[in-house]
This record gives C-alpha cells, structure tokens and sequence, in this order.
C-alpha cells in the first residue's frame, strides 16, 4: 500500500478554507479560517516529533570550496538592479549569499537615464539586458548565467544540491515545485503589486485576480510549514531556494499591508529579520533612485 502522509489531510482542509475565502467580502475570512489554523500548530507539534529534518548541509566541505574559489585570481560578479523595486535581482543575490561563494556586486539603475545605453553592454547582452546576471570569471569563455532559478541551479551545481534543496526526496519535491510555480505564475500579484521595499501602503484594492494569487500563495507555505518545517521558521525548517524564490513576496505582503493568517506572519517576520535581507533592506532603503511606475500598486 502507498504511503500517505498523514500530515495531508490537514494541510488539504487548510487549503480549502483558504480557497473558500476568495469569494469573501475581505480578503481572509478569519471566522472561516480559524478552525482550519487551529491546526497548524498541532500539526506542527507532531511534525517536530515524528518527521526527520528534511535539510542538511555539509559546512565542511562548502567552506573548504568557498574558500579555495576565493584565492582565485577571477571571482563571481553579479549584476543586479535597484534594491528596493528589482524582485529577480533579489533572488539572484541572496542565491549568490547561499551557496557561501565570494561575489563582486554591480548595481545598474533600471529605467535610469543610462539604462538603454547600459542593456546594450557586453555584460549585460547574454540576459538581452535584464537583471539579474551572473559572470563566473572575467576571460572570454567565463560562465554567465542569467535568470534566477537558473542562477540558483548552477550554484547548486557548484557546491552541491544540499545547499538549496531539502535532503528529502518529498520535501525536495514539494519544493522544488513550489520553486517552479512562483517562477512561472502569480502574474496579477507581481503586475498589482510591484516591490516597494521602502514603501507602506494602506488600504490597496486587491482584485479577486489577485486574492487568488494571494490564498494560493498560502496554502503552500501552509502546507510546507505543517509537513516539512522542523528544522526552523523557514518553509522547509531551514532556509533554502524556496525561501529565496518568495522573499519578494515576503516583501510585496509587507508593503501593501496584506492580511495574512499568524502561521504565514510568523514565517513572513523569519525571512524579514534573515541577516542577508536586512542587509538588502538596509540598502534598498539608502537608494536615491526612484521609478515612478513602481511607486503605486497597479489600478
């Protein structure tokens, strides 16, 4: 007989009452909700007692490559967009701060007055001038790579799979998948709300387009909290690419003040407070530039 996680009728309630709520009046229905949240602490309570880790990382062996790739004369250099709008560039930095390789950083200004003449560089043409790009050397024949699940792949590459994904095959697979949906998907929420890292927004319109986005975007973190998240606050336990590749979304929440259950908070304060986004947040909010078109929420 086929195992079944018994973590997964809970977690498939939750994602009911969660879809129920798009057709609500307000964008969660707490009343609605709450039985179903009851449960995410039970669930993860038996989680943290009856599931492995589902992560592990082999530090040894990574710094010992880290640091032999930094006594080269050629380091990784990545190239990124403004802090506080640029949500891919994002990905590709902290991908780059995951994998513990040393990286040179350039910032180029999107939609600056420079920005046509600066796509069209030799550093930028491999991407047809989008950001984020990552050069792995400076001779000719240097690997670049571009896009950040592509980034994310190939630093895996380098120093191993267990850096970014979870060890276990199913959590890998839930991941993985998540990964890949938020790359692909989720375009009424990235088109109404633009990352804004400096911004608070009140009282944003959210269309049901969006919402449904939105309570997606939830159940998932719902169910990889609930079945995977032993190891820490992250979305498989320790911080990996999934984390990575909804970072921005952490963000988007924040600035339009989108009500979300306490798990989802709970999760959204872990990945705000990560030393590496601090250190993101902390830039983006010391940028002069600013671009208009990203200074209000799509009507």
């Amino acid at each position: 007989m086929p195992y079944r996680d018994p973590l997964l009728p809970a977690c498939h309630s939750l994602g009911q009452a969660l879809r129920e709520a798009v057709t609500a009046p307000v964008l969660l229905n707490q009343d609605r909700l709450s039985e179903a949240l009851r449960g995410i602490e039970t669930i993860h309570a038996l989680n943290c007692v009856n599931r492995v880790n589902p992560f592990t990382v082999d530090t040894a062996n990574l710094n010992g490559y880290a640091a032999r790739r930094r006594n080269r004369a050629n380091t990784m250099k990545l190239i990124i967009g403004n802090k506080n709008y640029s949500s891919w560039s994002l990905r590709g930095w902290l991908a780059c701060k995951q994998s513990g390789l040393h990286f040179e950083e350039i910032t180029v200004p999107l939609y600056g007055e420079d920005w046509d003449e600066a796509r069209r560089t030799d550093e930028l043409a491999p991407s047809s001038g989008k950001v984020p790009i990552l050069w792995d050397g400076d001779g000719e024949d240097a690997p670049v790579v571009w896009d950040s699940l592509a980034i994310i792949d190939y630093l895996a590459d380098k120093v191993g799979r267990d850096r970014f994904w979870p060890k276990d095959e199913t959590a890998r697979a839930m991941a993985r998948s998540m990964v890949a949906e938020m790359h692909s998907s989720y375009l009424p929420l990235r088109r109404s709300l633009p990352m804004n890292i400096r911004k608070r927004v009140e009282g944003v319109e959210i269309s049901a387009e969006v919402r449904a986005d939105i309570v997606r975007i939830l159940s998932l973190w719902a169910e990889a909290r609930a079945r995977f998240g032993k190891g820490g606050p992250f979305l498989f336990g320790t911080f990996c690419a999934a984390d990575i590749i909804y970072a921005p979304v952490v963000s988007r929440f924040m600035t339009y003040g989108v009500p979300v259950p306490g798990f989802a908070m709970t999760y959204m304060e872990a990945v705000w407070t990560h030393d590496w986004m601090q250190q993101w947040i902390e830039a983006a909010e010391s940028e002069g530039w600013t671009i208009e078109q990203f200074e209000e929420p799509a009507r």
